[in-house]
This record gives C-alpha cells, sequence and structure tokens, in this order.
C-alpha cells in the first residue's frame, strides 16, 4: 500500500506564530514569513498557512528539514513545545504587532542585503 502524503509525512518539523487577534495581521504574518523563509534558501519543502487552532488564530510553518525549522525558530525566537503528536519537534512564538513589526524589519533587511550564507 503506498503511504498517503500529508503535511505531516512531507514537513514534519512545526513553527507556529500565536495571536492574540486574526485578522489582517494573520494574513499579513504568514506573507511576511512566508518571504522571510525564501530568503534563508530552504533546503527542503515547506508550508506557510494561517490556521484558526485550539488557541485562536496561528500561523504554522512546517518544514521537511529541520535545519530550515531551526533557522526560522531562532530569527523569531520559537521556544520548544509540545501541541500536536504527528510532527517531530514543535515551537511557538507570538504574533502581535511587535513580532510582525519586526519581521517586516528584518525581510527588508535580508532582501536589502540579498540571501545571507548563515
Amino acid at each position: 500500500m503506498k503511504q498517503q502524503l500529508t503535511l505531516e509525512t512531507i514537513s514534519p518539523y512545526l513553527v507556529l506564530g500565536q495571536a492574540d487577534q486574526g485578522g489582517r495581521l494573520i494574513v499579513e504574518t504568514a506573507r511576511a514569513l512566508h518571504d522571510l523563509i525564501v530568503t534563508f534558501g530552504p533546503q527542503g519543502h515547506y508550508s506557510v498557512r494561517s490556521v484558526e487552532d485550539e488557541c485562536g488564530p496561528a500561523v504554522h510553518c512546517a518544514f521537511e528539514h529541520k535545519a530550515d525549522a531551526d533557522r526560522l525558530a531562532a530569527t523569531v525566537g520559537a521556544i520548544e513545545v509540545v501541541r500536536y503528536q504527528r510532527y517531530r519537534s514543535e515551537r511557538v512564538f507570538c504574533l502581535d504587532d511587535a513580532t510582525a513589526r519586526a519581521l517586516r524589519r528584518a525581510l527588508a533587511i535580508r532582501r536589502a542585503w540579498g540571501r545571507s550564507p548563515s
């Protein structure tokens, strides 16, 4: 029997941003996170999606490779949590206005300087 591909089998490393409020902040932040990930030059598949989970609105960034997840987690200051059993690692950070502004600044800097080798 052929294994069905799911987000969890392709992208087992999760970095999620939990928001206090939804709406435009979530959509804009999801776009900024995606664009930031692209500047890292990820080595594997990844997915960025806004969701409404049991804790409220969130942005889930799932990665095939741990190194890609580690890079985003370090950039946003995500901490280790255990929320979903199906992921190999999970890290969470708070999505608020200050975080959204910091993401936009980091993205602007990375775009101005190009992709960094780190």
